[in-house]
């Protein structure tokens, strides 16, 4: 790295030399002065930094593979315990705080964020000035351009013909006007093409750097945050079914099939929950918790998500992962589904007569609700049971309820929308549909969900907004959880998100103390 570093600093100093010994006047060093001074700017403040964050990650990722070797236990420990993981000041120091904030997740069970939340292109790009390291270029051609101008005029400015003598000075004025003119554009323009193409290959040689690291880090160091909650739901229900076989064996506990046989699997599961669950039901055990969708500017309030959420009487508060595949496997999630669209009806009438304005909640509709539940009836019963507006509870209908039955639910979405329902389209993720079949999909709005968003689509975040906002439908985006996310949101125009980068779904009592502190 330090030979590339001296060597990209000896090209721009030899390029510079070159022009120099090649200027035709004074005016044309001080124009070219100028040029060298705003190349060797960037140079410090942008290539220089960048060389030395891909330095970083390949020493970060060279340390990782060298913890791997010697570490025993969990990898992650070997590398928390390292103080220079990067060897590179700026970095060690995003990495501390990461690290931080790791260690505390890991200590209460918690999803550990990833690392892209401290350390990501845009935060890189901050530190290198980037804004202003791309506007070089133009600028020295600009400088070139300004030359030019400044090298004709002078010519133009000396011409007289008062006499022969004069005539013949004029000329020899106006020719070294030109040459002065031709070599600071020419100065320009190889200045900027040198420094840009230094550049461009920098900063992706850094971004290539910065991949592998990751890559490396949540292979071997901390998984992804979505591989992390996919073992994280797997563990919670082996340990709910442990614990479950820890209490004393009564019938609504029995993990024994009729005869004593014990019974494994996905019917070990069906049999020992769905006594229980049916049980909870009926003893309202079933609650819901309330994640905020805010506006990604203010912060503030914009709306909420209901998510169910089981109080065994034994376990505490389960989440949705341990018991629902169950539920959908036999068709029972649909009793479920109906029970917490209720309860939330109940809640926004507590809140209106209380005097609290509520905020819309939105409620979620799978495939099996809408071909199961008269979806329509039940909703215009709500409204009249418990007087309720409409625009206080938000519709949130699966992608595959549209892509998988299309008629129904676009017929079922439909009447919703007339009865004065927003209708969302939940979970897209730019897949099977395109923004512009939505058109006839009788959907509001429609929720980009970046948890599922396939990695190369990254880059169709801003045409996915501009196409909706071309068909008047409103995008917003769940599963928000870092910087980098939010600032690509930012420039692609959207307005609304949630995730964990914000809120954590909370109970009502929690989301109600926080209704009123904003």
């Amino acid at each position: 790295m330090r030979k590339i570093i001296i060597g990209t600093g000896a090209l721009l100093l030899l390029a510079g030399g070159l022009l120099f010994s090649l200027a035709p006047d004074t005016l044309s060093m001080l124009v070219l002065a100028v040029m060298c001074f705003i190349t060797f700017l960037g140079f410090a403040m942008g290539l220089f930094p960048a060389m030395m964050y891909s330095f970083g990650f390949k020493t970060g990722r060279h340390n990782i593979e060298q913890t791997l070797d010697v570490q025993s236990t969990e990898n992650w420990i070997g590398v928390f315990k390292l103080e220079y993981l990067f060897r590179q000041k700026t970095l060690d120091e995003l990495f501390r705080s990461y690290k931080a904030k790791a260690e505390a997740q890991k200590e209460q069970e918690e999803i550990v964020s990833g690392i892209e939340e401290y350390i990501s292109e845009d935060v890189l790009s901050l530190r290198t000035w980037q804004g202003l390291i791309l506007q070089i270029p133009g600028a020295l051609t600009g400088l070139g351009i300004l030359g030019t101008f400044i090298g004709l005029i002078t010519g133009i400015s000396g011409i007289g013909f008062s006499s022969v003598d004069a005539a013949l000075e004029s000329v020899s004025v106006l020719l070294g006007g030109i040459k002065t003119a031709f070599y600071t554009s020419i100065s320009g323009v190889i200045l900027s093409i040198l420094f840009n193409i230094l550049y461009r290959m920098i900063w992706n040689t850094m971004l290539r750097e910065y991949g592998m690291f990751i890559d490396s880090f949540h292979k071997f160091v901390i998984p992804s945050v979505e591989e992390q909650s996919r073992k994280k739901q797997d563990a919670d229900i082996k340990k709910i079914l442990s614990r479950l076989d820890r209490i004393p064996k009564n019938p609504g506990y029995s993990l024994s099939a009729p005869g004593g046989q014990a019974v494994t699997g996905g019917s070990a599961n069906e049999q020992l929950l769905m006594p229980q669950i049916r049980e909870g039901l009926k003893k309202g055990e079933f609650t819901f918790y309330l994640q905020p969708r805010v506006d990604i500017n203010t912060r503030k309030f914009a709306a909420a998500e209901a998510l169910v959420r089981w109080n065994h009487p034994t376990l505490g508060v389960l989440q949705p992962g341990s018991f629902l595949p169950v539920l959908e496997k036999n068709g029972f999630i649909t009793k479920l589904d109906a029970y917490v669209w209720e309860s939330v009806c109940k809640t926004i009438r507590k809140w209106i007569d209380a005097g609290i304005r509520p905020v819309p909640v939105s409620v979620n509709l799978s495939k099996t609700d809408i071909m199961a539940i008269d979806i329509v009836g039940f909703f215009r019963q709500m409204l009249e049971k418990y007087r309720i507006p409409p625009r206080a509870l938000e519709l949130e209908i699966a992608k595959n309820a549209y892509t998988q039955s299309e008629e129904t639910t676009v017929e079922v979405a439909g009447e919703l929308r007339r009865l004065g329902f927003k209708v969302i389209m939940d979970g897209f993720d730019g897949d099977y549909i395109s923004v512009n079949m939505l058109e006839n999909m009788e959907t509001d709005a429609l929720k980009l969900d970046l948890r599922f968003l396939a990695e190369d689509k990254d880059n169709e975040i801003a045409s996915y907004f501009e196409q909706a906002r071309k068909l008047n439908i409103e995008l917003m985006a769940e599963g928000i959880e870092n910087t980098e996310q939010i600032t690509n949101l930012k420039k692609a125009g959207c307005v609304y998100g949630q995730g964990y980068y914000f809120y954590k779904p909370m109970s009502i009592e929690a989301f109600e103390t926080a209704t009123e502190q904003e």
